[in-house]
């Protein structure tokens, strides 16, 4: 008999409701109790059912609300029909309530127990006569009714019919068989001892999954993220809602021979069908046996641990043989397979975060969510060791529970030199799928190339028929790398250990007998001892610290296969008279020689990097010719004085960094006919004066100029250049742009002018249509005649500059047109500078920067569109406009002003003087050089594309100014801020008051403002997110140079954004969110001042609940308490170039 469920049940929401019983019997006790019913329910629980009788709960007429509790959480009901059932009301009760849980996929299965089906049926008989009985005695006629359908609908449901001289214990057997294999019975899956971060991540695919009519799901990830949990747990919550369902696990290793697939299509169609007599035979009949059996049925099958396409075609043939609202779960290694079995969606598993990767491995360490007090230091360095990798948290955590402090601390030394075995034996299976060029790949990338760009690693590897654009593509399916921001090649840490480890292992005792070294240790003891091998392809000298190497002018001399050669940190005592031919990447920071050696032949060099070097590039490049030279750095070479003829020498060249050449006079005239050139960086040769007459160069993508501080003449353009994206000239002593400018028809942004020299633009700039961001320094003059075709006009407004000049700007930093201003410099004399009303006109503007202006009054009515606002140090901005523009803001955002918070009832004080009494002190041990705070810039700003980047829905204001506006409706004077919101987080807007902090002593030398003048002070702000449920994770890291006066900064992002980036923070209706801001990162040149966040506001719809606020005061220790406020001072030129770059002010 098969058992029925009610098909024309809703079945699209998966919501997952534990049940508490197995099986409900619902019987007339006076008929059954002490004979039928009792060896049944004796038999239903020898066999492991949890079954439920109701001879222990009081009797009464009606029918408690506890039976009726226990009915709907009973994942079956039985009801066991005799003849006196209908007379009481109690069984007619019960009855009426399975009926109705029936139609939320309850089973229901009959047994007629000496009774006849159709007397039920058609309620005759005894059935008859006690309802006719219950009609008389009630006057509820609608309640009869109700059993009377009951009855009727349950007597049509195929069941179990005992009749007399029935052999009762066979009958019985037969029903508990039955149920045995009956779809409900069955025991959950295993999903994990401590399933840490589990939920969040099944939750948002189950949501998808209800979302989708797609029958196919791919959950991918590398070995050891929790796939295969994630999908067991999905398994267990929704399989209840099909026909049938099958979880085959580890399909990689039991799909190795056809009689294990045969055993696994046999497997598929028992749990299904729970037929045991069912023999496939052979593979290609159990595919059409599949197929005929399970394709009228609404299935749930995964299949775990697909590493091959033919394991899913083995079992699911087409893929859309199932009824409709099937779904199949497929957990692979490879994402390529996801796509190839046609997934309606798919899923990449990600690491777990930092607090859930403290708990997880708490819990198998300490056996507790948090580790020990005295551990947590160690317990730490095993976080950061693990990277949020389950498998390895798991494996860590148990091998270290139990175990002493000095245990842990060998362990964890251990562990970070040595992969565990266990861990390093599930990631390898993934390395050994692939083939031997894809193997050499991912362990260039493992011991040398991670974090670098992947056209660079392409360019690099394809020099020598490693095919890397499809390898690195298969490397990125097979979830051992990743590509990142500016596409970069990223790998786990653990996976870039275990390449190392393979490598290693290729001969542990003799590094030279190895076919890459990086480690310091092992390059040192192979050129000293001079033990190299042509096995040796790759090296990398890094030394921790500075040093000297003594090395053998011909120590590479063993080495022909050499390939990649990369030296930083290393001096060498005496000379380089041998390098090898085969060489690919010549890498060498601080190259202590004028020249390579003399019988160096580098016809195959692709990489020549040589920052910071000697090496004089006229002499250098006279005597060899590097056809296939791709990319040359030398920036920093305060040797290079003229760059010679690279035309005939290196024609090929795509990237040439000459930053900092402070000593580079000359450019070569042939440098301009360089076709090949995407990349040409010349930022800060403050010596360079003559260009190249004109440039041709059509591949050209980049050029930067910024700071040449000599260079006069802009070379001409002869021709359309479409691929020129980003042009700096600013501070250049260019004061004419020849009108050819308006042949960079695909220009996107444009640096222009100085604070030194007014420039002139020809009418050909109005040509540049696809420009984006522009900006200028100093005195730029526009042309007013425009003509571009049809819309040629007089430009005698600058409504009609910004409707027919550049319709795709949304960029715009010191924009000299809209200004008002009274004398010639616009920085040094202005009097009256103002921007003009019209300037909402420019209805795409979503960035203006207006910086170190002291005479800049007023911001009028800003466009629409417009995100992100900067005037820093523009100290004479009056509050109503600075008020208008975050209220502005707010408006954007859909943040009302008028917003309360029921919990803040009365204003929190915070009184000018309140920085002083911040619990948020002074951070010392944040402190950075300047050039460490450079440093971490350029990790933002990585190559010149981030430049172009933009950053989306988000608003921000940086504006001179203390007072955080008082309708912000949340605010405190120390460095965090909690509320509470909804089950989703709505629109937020942060504001953080920046000051200016004299510390203690600073005043030393009696001037109070002078010090403040000459400083540079920089720091980056980070904000946080958390939630009670989740911990801390950043929303926002926003940089601030060369600050002269106290600031706010106003950061807001709407809730479509922050839902998406944040939204498995949230967990429930009712969620408890902070927000927190820390400067992590400051700099004071003078080291008589800091940046410290005086007080911070949060904008926000919140719930939460009413209370009276706290009056808050702290001692400061690090504060001089008895200096007044400083007046916000800049220095008499308005010049704040102590910074190396000009940058946006915003890190990310």
């Amino acid at each position: 008999m098969a058992l029925v469920t009610y098909k024309g049940a809703s079945s699209s929401s998966f919501t997952h409701q534990l049940k508490k019983f197995d099986v409900f019997l619902s019987f007339r006790g006076e008929d059954t109790r002490f004979g039928f019913i009792s060896h049944l329910y004796d038999t239903l629980r020898l066999r492991g059912i949890h079954t439920f009788i109701d001879d222990k709960l009081p009797r009464g007429e009606e029918i408690s609300t506890e039976l009726l509790k226990t009915i709907e959480n009973s994942m079956m009901s039985i009801i066991v029909f005799s003849e006196n059932y209908a007379s009481s009301t109690w069984c007619l009760d019960e009855l009426a309530k399975i009926v109705e849980c029936k139609k939320n996929d309850q089973l229901v299965r009959p047994v007629f127990y000496k009774v006849d089906p159709s007397e039920i049926r058609n309620q005759n008989g005894k059935f008859g006569e006690a309802l006719a009985k219950h009609e008389g005695k009630l006057k509820d006629s609608k309640k009869v009714e109700r059993w009377r359908k009951a009855l009727h609908e349950t007597a049509n449901i195929s069941g179990w019919h005992y009749k007399h001289r029935c052999n009762e214990f066979k009958f019985i057997q037969g029903i508990v068989e039955e149920i045995s294999n009956s779809k409900f019975n069955r025991t959950p899956l295993f999903v994990a001892r401590y399933p840490v971060g589990i939920n969040y991540r099944v939750k948002t695919i189950i949501l998808d999954i209800e979302s989708n009519d797609g029958h196919i799901i791919g959950i991918y990830g590398p070995g050891g993220i929790g796939k295969t949990t994630i999908a067991k747990a999905i398994f267990n919550r929704i399989c209840d809602h099909f026909d049938g369902f099958c979880y085959l696990e580890n399909l990689r290793e039991r799909s190795r021979t056809d009689a294990s697939v045969i055993e696994l299509q046999e497997a598929l169609l028992f749990e299904i069908l729970r037929d045991t007599n069912l023999k496939v035979g052979n593979k290609s009949r159990g595919i059409n046996m599949i197929k005929e059996r399970l394709s009228f049925m609404r299935i749930l099958l995964v299949l775990d641990d697909v590493d091959k396409w033919i394991q899913i075609e083995n079992l699911l043939g087409g893929c859309d043989w199932f009824a409709s609202g099937s779904k199949i779960i497929i957990t692979t290694r490879d994402k390529h397979l996801a796509t190839l079995a046609n997934c309606c969606s798919t899923y990449s598993v990600k690491e777990l975060d930092q607090d859930e990767a403290l708990e997880l491995f708490s819990m198998h360490a300490f056996q507790s969510n948090k580790p020990k007090d005295d551990y947590l230091e160690l317990a730490n360095r095993v976080i950061q060791y693990a990277k949020g990798f389950p498998l390895a948290l798991v494996i860590i955590g148990a091998d270290l529970y139990g175990r002493t402090k000095l245990e842990w601390r060998s362990a964890i030394e251990k562990y970070e030199r040595i992969p565990n075995e266990e861990i390093k034996k599930i990631l390898e299976i993934s390395y050994e799928g692939l083939d031997k060029t894809e193997k050499d790949i991912f362990l260039d990338i493992a011991c040398f190339f991670e974090g670098f760009p992947k056209e660079y690693v392409i360019d690099i590897l394809g020099a020598y028929n490693l095919y890397p654009i499809y390898g690195i593509r298969r490397l990125i399916d097979k979830c051992l790398i990743t590509v990142g921001q500016y596409d970069k090649l990223l790998m786990h840490d653990l996976l870039r250990q275990m390449g190392r480890d393979i490598v290693q292992r290729e001969s542990p005792d003799f590094p030279g007998e190895r076919s890459r070294l990086w480690c310091y240790e092992d390059v040192h003891k192979v050129l000293i001892q001079n033990t190299g091998s042509e096995k040796i392809r790759s090296i990398m000298i890094c030394s921790p610290e500075a040093s000297k190497m003594k090395l053998e002018p011909k120590c590479f001399k063993k080495m022909k296969n050499l390939k990649f050669l990369m030296v930083s940190n290393v001096d060498i005592c005496r000379g380089l008279k041998y390098l090898p031919k085969e060489l690919r990447v010549l890498d060498w920071s601080g190259f202590p020689l004028s020249s390579l050696p003399s019988n160096f032949d580098p016809q195959k060099l692709i990489a020549l990097n040589m920052p910071e070097s000697r090496v004089t590039l006229d002499k250098l490049f006279k005597r060899i010719q590097c056809k296939n030279l791709t990319y040359m750095n030398f920036n920093s070479n305060q040797y290079i004085r003229e760059l010679p003829d690279l035309l005939s020498a290196t024609p090929n060249v795509k990237k040439l960094d000459l930053r900092h050449c402070t000593k580079l006079v000359k450019i070569h005239d042939s440098i301009g006919y360089l076709d090949k050139l995407e990349s040409w960086d010349l930022w800060g040769c403050n010596e360079l004066q003559i260009l190249p007459s004109c440039i041709t160069m059509k591949s050209l993508k980049y050029l930067y100029l910024f700071y040449c501080k000599r260079v006069k003449r802009f070379p001409d353009i002869p021709q359309e250049l479409e691929n020129l994206k980003y042009l700096s000239l600013g501070q250049t002593a260019i004061r004419e742009i020849p009108p050819s400018i308006g042949n960079l028809i695909g220009l996107e942004r444009l640096d222009i002018g100085s604070s030194f020299y007014s420039c002139h633009l020809p009418s050909s700039i109005y040509k540049l249509q696809q420009l984006r961001k522009l900006l200028l320094y100093g005195d730029v003059q526009f042309p007013k005649c425009v003509g571009i075709g049809r819309q040629a006009t007089t430009c005698n407004s600058y409504g009609c500059f910004s409707k027919y000049c550049f319709p795709k700007l949304n960029f715009l930093k010191k924009l000299t047109s809209c200004f008002t201003h009274s004398e010639k410099c616009l920085l040094s004399g202005s009097k009256d500078l103002n921007l003009k009303e019209a300037i909402i006109r420019f209805n795409r503007l979503n960035w203006l920067l207006i910086q170190d202006s002291r005479f800049l009054k007023k911001i009028p009515k800003l466009p629409e569109n417009i995100r992100q606002v900067n005037t820093r140090n523009c100290i004479s901005l009056n509050s109503e406009s600075l008020r208008k523009s975050i209220l502005q803001f707010g408006r954007n955002l859909r943040l009302s002003p008028n917003m309360k918070c029921s919990g803040v009832k009365n204003k929190v004080l915070m009184d000018s003087h309140s920085h002083r009494k911040l619990s948020n002190q002074i951070d010392c041990s944040s402190r950075v050089s300047l050039s460490k705070l450079n440093a971490i810039d350029n990790e933002y700003f990585p190559t010149l594309d981030a430049y172009l980047v933009d950053y989306g829905e988000r608003y921000e204001i940086s504006v001179p100014g203390k007072k955080i506006p008082n309708w912000i409706n949340h605010q405190s004077i120390e460095s965090s801020i909690s509320f509470w919101v909804g089950p989703e987080l709505p629109s937020i807007a942060v504001c953080v008051a920046l000051h200016l902090i004299p510390l203690k002593d600073s005043y030393a030398n009696n001037d109070k403002y002078g010090s403040l003048r000459d400083d540079i002070i920089g720091c980056v702000c980070d904000i946080h997110i958390s939630t009670d449920s989740r911990k801390q994770r950043r929303l926002v890291s926003g940089g601030f140079r060369s600050l002269k006066c106290d600031h706010l900064w106003f950061y807001g992002e709407p809730h479509s954004r922050l839902q998406r980036n944040f939204g498995d923070l949230m967990q429930g209706d009712r969620n408890h969110v902070e927000i927190s801001c820390k400067i992590t990162r400051w700099v004071s040149t003078t080291r008589k001042y800091a940046p410290v966040i005086a007080r911070m506001g949060v904008h926000v719809e919140c719930i939460c609940p009413p209370q009276n606020s706290v009056i808050i005061q702290h001692n400061s220790q690090n504060v001089d308490d008895d200096t007044e406020l400083l007046a916000p001072l800049l220095s008499q030129n308005g010049s704040t170039d102590g910074l190396r770059r000009r940058r946006p002010f915003k890190l990310l």
